[in-house]
């Protein structure tokens, strides 16, 4: 499934939803009012050459997936999350446009689908305004480790789509054509001199940026990727249009095209199937009551330092899935108590990550660690210089280990490292995390 073409030119950001696009016609009618289980998705970028029109999987030295997400479902309900968010920052204070007051709580900053707590409200308040269709839900904050990470939920587990017609994907790619590497981190998304950053309006050319809500940790640290007044690149410079390099391209400077090519992979039939849904849990920038700031930066580390010894190290202890949002609401009511099975986690990072663990804050076992991996050449998946992989952890039936059952409000730590030979500005360190609830008791298992 392709997505509509991308037109950029170097330098330039693309960072909105794409149109809902039919989903192939057998799909449809395959599914027709009923629910589609959906296995996983990869993601490939490709370059169309505008003379030829032959397609190339284009290098991460092309075009930069600085994170993504694709929805599956009906094609009235997709329509409606891309008529809401025409012309706004999926991640600033207002990235829904609705017209209704009833439809208010989705003017909140779902944080574009980038953590387990921005999913699960979205879809959340997607439901209550949308009388309960089910949307399936893959990618979040995935980045530019989308070839090398797989998104394959172990059977009986599955994204349920509801009577799915059609697709949709938040696309935030940047063109990274001409930038040298590694001297112009295009990809951290630099703050150019062109932009007109206002500290005390909390506004970036004029426009309300996502509010900062670092840890004590950081801010105790002086963290500059927490507040305006000492900003110099990320997320909250990177809008869908804008260019992320000192010069502006002339006129004469042709635009490249891309298409983001998703393949997913599906059940005709899964009898039995386990339903997971995104846990609300964890930004290592958060706490106990906030989620999180969803990126920081990383200081150099002093000089003289060994390398070896250059580690810059954050924690973080949250709730498995209790997000401070539905704690506030009172009709969404969550047992703390409710138990659930992890299935499926990675951390994402961003270039310079030394990798993330996850523990059970009140046993200290070891949940999951992650650790990225590396390019060391030139092709597609390869990308000397970028983090290309980071291998989730799956849990499931034998030979799986089985799921960890978790309460809701169980307290998880995350620790998260980064190599600090360098500055880094812009860095996450996020878990995409999918939990499933408990299967249902037998009669004979009540009994017992």
């Amino acid at each position: 499934m392709y997505s509509d073409k991308l037109l950029l030119k170097p330098g330039q950001v693309h960072n909105a939803w794409s149109k809902p696009r039919a989903l192939p016609q057998e799909i449809v009618q395959q599914f027709t009012n009923k629910t589609m289980h959906l296995k996983g998705v990869q993601l490939d970028i490709v370059h169309v050459d505008p003379v030829s029109g032959l397609e190339t999987s284009a290098p991460l030295s092309w075009v930069y997936n600085h994170h993504h997400a694709l929805l599956a479902g009906d094609t009235k309900t997709l329509w409606y999350i891309f008529n809401r968010s025409k012309g706004s920052d999926p991640l600033g204070p207002h990235g829904s446009k609705l017209e209704h007051a009833e439809q208010r709580r989705l003017h909140m900053p779902h944080g574009c689908m980038m953590n387990g707590a921005a999913m699960n409200d979205f879809l959340q308040d997607l439901r209550s305004a949308t009388k309960g269709r089910m949307i399936a839900s893959f990618g979040g904050s995935s980045g530019a480790e989308f070839r090398g990470t797989s998104t394959d939920l172990p059977m009986p587990y599955a994204s349920a789509a509801g009577n799915p017609e059609s697709f949709s994907a938040l696309i935030h790619f940047i063109n990274m054509r001409g930038a040298p590497l590694p001297s112009q981190k295009r990809f951290e998304c630099p703050c150019t001199s062109a932009r007109k950053i206002d500290p005390q309006n909390g506004t970036v050319d004029g426009v309300k940026v996502m509010p900062f809500s670092c840890s004590l940790e950081l801010l105790k640290q002086n963290n500059t990727g927490c507040s305006l007044s000492t900003y110099q690149g990320g997320y909250r410079c990177c809008e869908d249009g804008v260019f992320l390099t000192e010069s502006m391209p002339g006129p004469d400077v042709p635009m490249d095209e891309f298409r983001a090519k998703f393949t997913i992979s599906y059940y005709d039939e899964l009898p039995g199937a386990r339903p997971v849904f995104k846990p609300a849990c964890c930004d290592a920038t958060g706490n106990a009551t906030h989620h999180g700031n969803i990126e920081y930066d990383v200081p150099q580390c002093v000089a003289g330092t060994a390398p070896e010894l250059c580690e810059h190290m954050i924690t973080a202890v949250q709730p498995f899935d209790i997000s401070s949002r539905r704690h506030r609401n009172s009709s969404e009511k969550v047992d703390p108590n409710e138990t659930l099975e992890l299935v499926h986690a990675w951390g994402h990072q961003h270039v310079g990550a030394l990798g993330m663990e996850l523990y059970d804050e009140k046993t200290g076992l070891l949940l999951c660690r992650t650790k990225p991996l590396y390019g060391t050449g030139n092709t597609p998946g390869n990308e000397a210089g970028f983090l290309v992989g980071i291998p989730p952890c799956v849990w499931g039936p034998p030979p799986l280990a089985p799921p960890p059952q978790i309460r809701r409000g169980d307290l998880l730590r995350t620790v998260a490292r980064y190599n600090s030979t360098l500055p880094r500005h812009g860095v996450m360190s996020l878990w995409l995390m999918d939990a499933a609830r408990l299967a249902p008791q037998t009669k004979l298992e009540m009994l017992v």
